[in-house]
């Protein structure tokens, strides 16, 4: 049995999860084995951008998995937190782990996904956030 298995199962135990949300668990760690999508951040030298300074890698599958257990612990974030999104506000507290899989499936099978570009014209660096 693997240890991210007996760790939802030591939840579910523990009455921290539902069989229902671990179930949701379950399927998100076999995705994780499945398609290898990231998402990516890279920093560069604003003028340099064929060797990053800064790269971050962090699988798909971990960020659904992230997202569930987020979900089962909904009551820790504070209600009415909001962030802005390409200028629509969205409540964080009313995220659900079937609103990111759903914006993740619907990126389709692009090889590479720009979510954004920032440049920083007084420190010179340039940042990319992407799915890949």
């Amino acid at each position: 049995m693997s240890e991210e298995k007996k760790k939802i199962l030591q939840m579910v135990a523990e009455g921290k999860l539902t069989p229902e949300e671990a179930d949701r668990l379950l399927d998100a760690v076999k995705d994780a084995r499945g398609r290898k999508r990231f998402f990516r951040i890279r920093v560069y030298d604003k003028n340099n951008r064929d060797k990053p300074k800064v790269r971050i890698n962090i699988p798909i599958a971990v960020l659904k998995l992230a997202s569930r257990i987020g979900a089962a612990f909904k009551g820790v974030m504070p209600e009415g937190i909001k962030m802005n999104m390409h200028g629509k506000e969205i409540a964080l507290d009313e995220f659900t782990p079937e609103m990111i899989d759903n914006i993740i499936e619907n990126l389709g099978d692009e090889e590479k996904f720009v979510l954004a570009e920032v440049t920083d014209d007084e420190d010179e660096e340039y940042v990319e956030v992407y799915i890949e």
